[in-house]
C-alpha cells in the first residue's frame, strides 16, 4: 500500500517537465541551424565563385582590348632593354629598328605585351595569365592538361569558358580560360598559319591566388556564423525561460489534479475498509452481546461460538493483510454509483507471490 500511495503522492517537477519539452526543441534547433550554416557555406562558395569569375572576367576583357589596341597598330616599337629583348617568335622584317640617334627599338606585338604585362601583374598583384595554344609558336603558351580540355571544348563551340578552383603549392588558386578568337586585324600576321576571322586561335589562362580571397571570405562567414550563434543562444534562452514557466504552472495544475486522486484514493480505500470490514465486526459484535448474556446467567460458551469468532477475526486480518499487500489500483462499482477499492483485484499480484 506504501508503494501505490507513492505513486499516487509523486508530483512532477517544473524542471523535469521543462526538460521534457525543451530538450525536443534544442535537437531541432540544432539541426536547423546546422543545415542554416550549411546552406550559408555553400551560399559563400557561391559568391566566392562568383566575385573571383567576375574579376577574372574583367581581367579578360582589359586584356583583350589591350591586346586589340597593339593589334590595330600593328604592334608598338620600345626601346630595347635587358628587359625587353627583340621577340625572336616574331616574323617580322621590320622587327628591329634603329633611330636616328642610334638607339634600337623593337616592335612588341600582342602575344609579347600580354607575356610582359603578366609579369607585371603579377609583381603588383600576384595574378597570372598567358596566351595559351593547341598549336603555339612559342614552346612557353603549351597548355596544361586542364586548359588543353578547355581549348578543345573551345573549338568544338561546347562553352565559352571554363572556371575551377584548384590547390596549387600549398594554396588555392582561381583558374579561368575564354576563348581567344581571330579578329580582323589579327590576320595579318596568322593569316598564313591557316587561321580565319571569328576561329579560335587558342585562349588567355588567368590564375588568380586565393589567400586574400579566403581571408576575406573566412572573416565574413564568421561573422555570420557567430550571428547566427548568438539568435540561436538567446532563442534558446528565451524559449527555456517560457519553457520553465509553463512547465511550472503545469506542475502546479498536475499537482492539484493528484491531491484530488489522492482524496479519491483515500475516500475509496475508506470505504472498501468499512464495506470489507462491516459484516465480520457486525458478527463480532453480535456474539460479544450473546456472550454477555450468557455471561449473566452463568451458561456456558459453546466451541462453535469460538470458531465463529476466530473465523471473523481471521478475515478481518485477512483484509488489513490485503490493504496493506495493495500494488495496484482497481475499484469496483459500490452504491449509488460510488466506486470503491477493489481489494482482491488490487492486491492479487501480491496474493500470487
Amino acid at each position: 500500500m506504501r508503494k501505490f500511495f507513492s505513486e499516487i503522492n509523486k508530483p512532477e517537477s517544473p524542471f523535469r517537465l521543462a526538460l521534457t519539452f525543451f530538450i525536443p526543441f534544442v535537437v531541432i534547433l540544432s539541426i536547423l541551424f546546422a543545415l542554416l550554416i550549411l546552406w550559408e557555406k555553400k551560399s559563400h562558395d557561391r559568391k566566392l565563385t562568383n566575385t573571383l569569375k567576375e574579376s577574372a572576367m574583367a581581367l579578360f576583357d582589359q586584356i583583350m582590348i589591350t591586346r586589340l589596341w597593339n593589334a590595330q597598330h600593328g604592334g608598338v616599337y620600345v626601346e630595347v632593354t635587358p628587359e625587353t629583348p627583340p621577340n625572336p617568335y616574331l616574323e617580322d622584317p621590320r622587327r628591329d629598328i634603329v633611330s636616328v640617334d642610334g638607339r634600337r627599338y623593337t616592335k612588341v606585338n600582342p602575344a609579347y605585351m600580354t607575356r610582359q604585362l603578366s609579369e607585371i601583374t603579377m609583381k603588383r598583384h600576384g595574378y597570372k595569365f598567358r596566351i595559351i595554344s593547341l598549336y603555339p609558336v612559342n614552346p612557353y603558351n603549351f597548355p596544361d592538361e586542364w586548359e588543353r580540355d578547355a581549348l578543345k571544348k573551345f573549338e568544338k563551340g561546347d562553352v565559352v569558358e571554363n572556371a575551377e578552383i584548384f590547390e596549387q603549392d600549398g594554396s588555392r588558386v582561381f583558374k579561368y580560360i575564354a576563348p581567344l578568337k581571330v579578329e580582323e586585324s589579327c590576320l595579318k600576321c596568322h593569316a598564313k598559319h591557316g587561321y580565319s576571322y571569328g576561329d579560335v586561335r587558342g585562349g588567355i589562362s588567368i590564375i588568380i591566388p586565393m589567400e586574400r580571397y579566403d581571408l576575406l571570405y573566412s572573416m565574413d562567414f564568421r561573422k555570420t556564423i557567430i550571428s547566427m550563434l548568438t539568435i540561436a543562444a538567446v532563442s534558446t534562452i528565451f524559449v527555456a525561460g517560457i519553457t520553465f514557466i509553463i512547465s511550472k504552472r503545469l506542475s502546479s495544475a498536475i499537482e492539484r489534479d493528484m491531491e484530488r486522486k489522492r482524496l479519491a484514493a483515500i475516500i475509496e480505500l475508506a470505504g472498501a475498509t468499512a464495506h470489507e470490514m462491516r459484516q465480520p465486526m457486525t458478527i463480532v459484535h453480535n456474539l460479544i452481546g450473546l456472550f454477555k448474556e450468557k455471561f449473566e446467567h452463568r451458561e456456558p460458551l459453546t466451541e462453535e461460538e469460538m470458531n465463529i469468532i476466530n473465523n471473523q477475526c481471521d478475515r478481518m486480518n485477512n483484509i488489513i493483510r490485503k490493504m496493506l499487500s495493495i500494488t495496484d489500483y482497481k475499484t469496483k462499482d459500490y452504491i449509488k454509483g460510488k466506486k470503491i477499492i477493489d481489494l482482491d483485484e488490487s492486491s492479487k499480484t501480491e496474493d500470487k507471490e
